[in-house]
């Protein structure tokens, strides 16, 4: 069973290529030696009263006559009975799904007030409607309306009279009560996550696909102990789910059968090979701060791993003109002994260090020499301890300098701190916006909840509307277990959400996102481009040999799951041919020596032949995020 690999057929179907029996007696090995969670608060709300259900006899008709036309697969037919059967639930005048523009489109009044009885109608009608569009292989669309049902769940959530971590509202407790359709509550669930599962993996994103899976098959074990569970066997079992345990994300045995089948959630690409000057005074490592300034790409400190060697180096590379190599600058000063997971803020040709200190350290990018400033925090009392913080979000707005989350010596899960320094300012002052640095930790609805590595980037785009946008990021609950902090879990918890933080006017939006996203992650590498139709390349550096780059045209990519890998978009003059310099993420298993990097352009490919790596692009203005996959010669991918 070591060597079980799955295989899928060009139509989505897949092939265990062993017996059932085999696939469950593995599966029950794998989950035998996980341990139960812990489980957290009992939902207490009004929603979960049953509530009038009059409006049933009127969607009686529209119910049977959907499935009807379903089984004798007339599906556009079928398709317009369940959504008029979702228009009878909701009412006049609400929009379904939710749309996610201005209000965000995933919290809702409507659904946060919606009683059991509307609210299981309306889950079974999206998982209805989700099938029929599957079935016309309208997979943007299905993939809307079953997302919906997660929506719902988790506006249930919201409705409670006390708020939950993350981790706790994907598995929210309900009691028992034989009156309040529960079990139907779970069913549709269920039901939900599959048949989205089924949609990623036809559109071939594995990650997502099994992601999906792995939280329906979760649900089948901690449900109310009055549940049955048989009933779920049919929908999840223990021999698919081992199917899942088994993809590389992308599965390099399914690349021969690639296709972009769905151009509105799919892009085609290939990589190649460029070479740079390799330069031996930069050793591996990872961890390290990078930013790009006037045309030349800077990185300074990292490890070679979490027991050192630290290191506190500086270089640049110009972009214009590689040729010319690595260049040394002087070495960082400080008394830190890590100079690693930290965030770089570029204003008025200082490039601004926060180590989680006071002290805030720079580097004059025009002089090419170290300093400091004093800051002090508004409240008056420091937030951090002044060590160990590190893995924290930093991104700068103009003249301010956000900062969020992040782990320290004295929180390993991460935190949700959220604070801004005006550096123009000469009170250079930290002013407090939400979450917590310290324990007790507190679960809040209206703010990221606690991690490490979330990716953060600012859209400035419209003056006045400027956001900061944050998604992704862990909560180390399994380093918290090992230190016996508070919310320790043998399992740590990655997040797939999806905020905005409205820079003029303040407070945090929870964003939904559409189309074909990532698995829920961290340590990913990302840019923002600013532009649509960017010829720009994007450069990713290598977190193993920082000598190596590696670009593609366009976008936002997902790395390696182990190491923060560093990205940047860099704009060629149009008198300088564009020279697609990149580095190659830690996740590539390269044959060359340090000078080989690769480079990504794309076109249009009805099939691949050779292994592949998985870019994700996001569109700001609708939220909607489409795959990349692309042919790497030479490369072994997956993690």
């Amino acid at each position: 069973m070591a060597n079980l690999r799955p295989r899928m057929t060009s139509s989505g179907r897949i092939n265990f290529g062993v017996s059932q029996t085999e696939l469950a007696l593995a599966m029950s090995a794998v989950m035998d030696n996980n341990e139960p969670e812990v489980p957290g608060p009992f939902l207490r709300s009004a929603a979960l009263e049953i509530g009038d259900t009059s409006f049933l006899e009127e969607i009686a008709p529209l119910r049977r006559e959907g499935d009807q036309l379903f089984s004798r697969k007339v599906y556009q037919a079928a398709l317009g009975k369940f959504k008029k059967t979702a228009r009878v639930i909701v009412g006049d005048g609400f929009e379904i799904p939710l749309y996610c523009g201005e209000g965000g489109g995933f919290r809702s009044k409507k659904y946060m007030e919606m009683k059991q009885a509307k609210r299981l109608a309306l889950m079974e009608c999206c998982v209805q409607i989700a099938r029929c569009l599957r079935e016309l292989e309208d997979y943007e669309q299905s993939l809307i309306w079953v997302e919906e049902v997660e929506v719902i769940v988790r506006n249930l959530c919201f409705s409670n009279t006390e708020a939950m971590f993350d981790w706790h509202a994907d598995l929210p407790r309900i009691e028992w009560n034989p009156n309040d359709g529960i079990e139907q509550f779970y069913v549709q669930r269920v039901r939900a996550l599959c048949l989205a599962s089924d949609n990623y993996l036809s559109l071939w994103n594995t990650g997502t696909a099994a992601q999906r899976r792995h939280l329906a098959y979760k649900i089948t074990q901690h449900l109310p102990p009055n549940v049955n569970s048989i009933t779920f066997r049919g929908i999840v079992s223990s021999a698919a789910m081992f199917l899942f345990y088994q993809f590389r994300h992308p599965d390099p045995q399914m690349t021969k059968d690639l296709m972009a089948n769905e151009e509105s959630l799919q892009v085609m690409g290939s990589w190649s090979k460029i070479e740079v000057q390799r330069d031996r005074n930069i050793p591996p490592r990872f961890g390290f701060a990078s930013f790009i300034w006037k045309g030349r790409y800077y990185i300074v400190g990292g490890e070679k791993s979490h027991s050192g060697p630290y290191y506190k180096d500086m270089h640049y590379i110009e972009l214009s003109n590689v040729s010319t190599g690595w260049h040394d600058l002087p070495s960082y000063p400080g008394d830190m002994i890590r100079v690693s997971g930290w965030k770089i803020g570029v204003y008025q040709d200082k490039a601004y260090f926060f180590n989680g200190r006071p002290q805030l350290d720079y580097f004059d990018l025009v002089t090419e020499r170290w300093g400091s400033v004093r800051t002090r925090p508004a409240d008056r009392q420091w937030p951090y301890p002044e060590k160990d913080f590190m893995d924290y979000a930093g991104v700068l707005v103009k003249s301010k300098f956000y900062v969020f989350g992040g782990t320290h010596g004295n929180v390993t899960t991460g935190c949700n701190l959220f604070m801004v320094l005006d550096l123009s300012d000469p009170r250079l002052e930290w002013k407090k916006l939400t979450g917590h640095a310290s324990q007790p930790l507190v679960p809040d609805w209206n703010c990221p909840g606690p991690r490490r590595h979330p990716t953060i980037w600012a859209d400035e785009r419209v003056p006045g509307s400027e956001r900061i946008y944050l998604m992704f990021g862990e909560a180390d609950r399994a380093g918290a277990k090992f230190r016996r902090e508070p919310q320790g879990s043998s399992e740590s918890y990655s997040y797939g959400d999806f905020w905005s933080w409205d820079v003029n006017q303040g407070g945090w939006r929870r964003e939904r996102m559409v189309g074909n996203p990532p698995c829920a992650r961290s340590e990913m590498a990302y840019t923002f481009v600013r532009m649509r139709n960017l010829e720009w390349p994007l450069y990713l550096v290598d977190t193993v040999h920082p000598s190596r780059l590696t670009t593609w045209k366009k976008g936002k990519s997902s790395l390696s799951p182990t190491s923060p890998i560093p990205s940047f978009t860099y704009p060629h003059q149009p008198h300088h041919p564009p020279r697609r310099l990149h580095r190659s993420g830690s996740t590539f298993s390269l044959a060359d020596s340090l000078h080989t990097v690769l480079k990504l352009s794309f076109s249009r490919i009805p099939t691949l032949e050779k292994s592949t790596y998985l870019v994700d692009i996001l569109t700001l203005s609708s939220c909607q995020i489409r795959n990349t996959r692309s042919p790497a010669a030479s490369v072994t991918c997956g993690n």
